[in-house]
């Protein structure tokens, strides 16, 4: 049946249609950036540290159209990582020292490693593409990794200068390695690593969280979660901080390597794609969440309950009770960076997906038709 709309309904699911065209950062998360990356260096912000940033953003918003645009090559061609590690070395030679003391820097590391995957995220989730859902998810099933297991990195810099001195350098390259379409190191690593040998564990990870929690989803009327933030509460603030970070990234990435991996198929074959979604727009949420927290605990982490916040935000926003992650995506992260009809359009997909699955066999172009009139009819 031939839709009837002006945007067919394969147009849209390529992720190629005019709208998706034609939208772009908003302006309102390009000042969301500025003010990020100035508040995370807010203790050595200066003029040119402004200018620096400003056109380095400017710069990033030029790119992530071509960014979208270049072939993905699934890490196989050896030729692109020699020439980006050729490219790099270059950076390094002939970049001014001023500008790499600001790019390769925490508010550098925002920027490429956190900002811009949350945008593509966020434009991912919002198509009803299975391609780009899986794209970003395997970037950050590696970048949760990466995260979590670089925890100590502050102390290996304090006690041990010279082995910390270049690390923002390494982390800025491969995170630019990891989504990077012509190296596509996420990608590669998922294939090489993830899922060859780490798809076993995530799977046993994630059958005995979820056994966890549908015991606290039973425990939520009686005292046991009390007694389980008392106990929360005792432990010292670094480890406060590293279990937060723990529950953060180690089930959802399990659950993201199981949404993966695990092949979901409706009634007529067809993949389904709800929890790599889910998973997406948790990512982009806890992403900010973890920023946030981790310039916060600078001022307010001593105080007794910050971590306790962090710890029942987080799990606000992947407990299936609260849904918190699609709750904060559709109300404050979409509108913010304009993917608003990018998202209706994806909603719709669903809509006529559902129907599908429902409508019977025997007669479903007379049912398209009278829904496809219904989505016609102009409002009054």
């Amino acid at each position: 049946m031939k839709p009837h709309s002006d945007i067919d309904v394969n147009t849209i699911q390529s992720g190629s249609c005019p709208v998706q065209r034609k939208t772009r950062l908003s302006v309102n998360f390009i000042n969301i950036f500025i003010i990020i990356i100035i508040i995370v260096n807010m203790k050595t912000i200066d003029g040119n540290k402004i200018i620096i940033y400003v056109v380095s953003i400017a710069l990033l918003v030029a790119f992530v159209p071509i960014l979208s645009k270049l072939p993905r090559t699934k890490g196989k061609n050896v030729i692109c990582h020699a020439v980006y590690l050729g490219v790099m070395a270059a950076i390094l030679f002939l970049l001014p020292e001023f500008i790499q003391d600001e790019f390769f820097s925490p508010g550098g590391i925002v920027i490429v490693g956190t900002l811009l995957p949350v945008y593509e995220s966020i434009r991912a989730a919002c198509t009803p593409s299975e391609s780009d859902d899986r794209i970003w998810l395997q970037y950050w099933i590696a970048s949760g990794i990466l995260s979590y297991t670089t925890e100590f990195i502050d102390d290996i810099k304090v006690y041990f200068p010279q082995g910390g001195e270049h690390w923002y350098e390494f982390e800025f390259f491969l995170t630019i390695w990891l989504m990077f379409p012509l190296t596509d190191g996420a990608t590669l690593i998922y294939n090489v690593v993830t899922e060859p040998y780490l798809t076993p564990l995530a799977q046993r990870i994630q059958l005995k969280v979820e056994g966890w929690i549908a015991l606290i989803l039973a425990a939520v009327n009686t005292g046991y979660l009390s007694f389980v933030w008392f106990l929360f509460m005792t432990f010292p603030e670094e480890q406060r901080r590293f279990f937060v970070v723990a529950l953060g990234t180690v089930y959802p990435m399990a659950a993201s390597t199981m949404a993966i991996t695990t092949n979901n198929k409706d009634t007529r074959g067809r993949m389904e794609t709800h929890d790599q979604t889910f998973w997406l727009t948790y990512w982009s949420c806890f992403s900010l969440l973890f920023l946030a927290m981790d310039y916060l605990e600078n001022f307010v982490g001593s105080i007794p309950g910050f971590y306790s916040v962090c710890l029942l935000t987080t799990l606000y926003l992947f407990l299936p009770m609260f849904d918190g992650a699609n709750v904060v995506f559709r109300r404050i992260l979409v509108p913010l960076t304009g993917q608003y009809e990018n998202l209706l359009l994806h909603d719709a997909y669903l809509v006529r997906k559902g129907m599908e699955k429902s409508v019977p066999a025997q007669h479903p172009d007379r049912v398209f038709s009278k829904a496809a009139e219904i989505f016609a009819t102009k409002k009054d």
